[in-house]
């Protein structure tokens, strides 16, 4: 994968001589540390069960304190760029649907609905595949009560690692693919914003509009919900770091994502080796 590609090419992460990597389950996770600090590296696949089944033999397997989950993302927010790199505060899993019955009533636990009618070109008149009812998940954690799950729609990732992301804003990101192919602002990283996932790969405008409008997100992608939802309810820390590589079907013409998506995998690699460096010394500090 080319977020894979960019991290091992940062250098940053030193293998194990002695025990470089295990395979399980058909992954391998490589055993070394960045600046010092022991990390253990997988790459979970693509989808929210390859997401949730690889963070959760993770913390069953190793001794960690925590998962900084990266990647590339589609970009939901106008006031966002290509490029940039985004930790979002919290996540909604979008793709968990009650599908209903044309003029149907959305079930209590729906947050919201998306009228396929209210998209009919020319506007008005029926549509018979009706509408979705986007619904909430069932939370299971370890500080709740056995087999009494609670309805969730956000899952917030660590509130003292996303306060050790702040310092990176401001950092240097790359704007260039080559020398003929430029961004045409400088990336930047934003903390605090919304994220959203699903097992959906979003290419089109109208939905990106009804997703940024209705959840107020500014990234899409496949596997972050997943992954902070098994860390929370494993009782682990959890951050995530994307990159923006696409405008999620908001552009002229294809998807920038083949065009941009090996300089979105450079900026959030990079960032997610100085988050480390700087959370090594973040957890220093509170040791003292």
């Amino acid at each position: 994968s080319p977020e894979e590609d960019a991290f091992f090419a940062t250098g940053a992460f030193k293998p194990n001589p002695r025990h470089p990597y295990v395979d399980l389950s058909g992954r391998r996770f490589r055993v070394g540390s960045i600046g010092g600090s022991k990390v253990f590296y997988a790459r979970c696949g693509v989808g929210m069960v390859n997401a949730a089944a690889a963070t959760q033999q993770m913390l069953d397997v190793f001794r960690m304190i925590g998962i900084v989950h990266f990647g590339i993302a589609g970009n939901a927010n106008s006031s966002m760029s290509i490029g940039d790199v985004i930790i979002p505060k919290q996540f909604a899993q979008t793709g968990l649907w009650d599908w209903l019955k044309f003029k149907a009533t959305i079930p209590a636990n729906d947050v919201t609905e998306l009228d396929f009618g209210s998209y009919d070109v020319p506007n008005g008149g029926d549509n018979e595949l009706g509408s979705i009812g986007y619904s909430t998940e069932f939370f299971y954690s370890k500080s709740g009560k056995p087999n009494s799950p609670e309805r969730t729609l956000w899952f917030q990732t660590s509130q003292n690692w996303l306060e050790v992301s702040s310092s990176l804003e401001g950092m240097a990101l790359e704007q260039c693919v080559n020398a003929s192919l430029c961004l045409p602002e400088k990336p930047k990283v934003v903390v605090g914003l919304n994220g959203a996932t699903a097992n959906i790969f979003v290419d089109n405008a109208a939905y990106r509009e009804f997703l940024y409008t209705t959840f107020h997100v500014s990234s899409l992608d496949m596997e972050s919900a997943a992954i902070v939802m098994t860390c929370l309810s494993n009782g682990f820390k959890v951050i995530v770091i994307r990159a923006l590589s696409d405008l999620a079907g908001a552009q002229d013409g294809d998807n920038t994502i083949r065009l941009f998506g090996p300089l979105a995998a450079s900026n959030v690699a990079k960032a997610v080796v100085q988050f480390g460096k700087t959370l090594r010394g973040f957890h220093f500090q509170q040791s003292i």
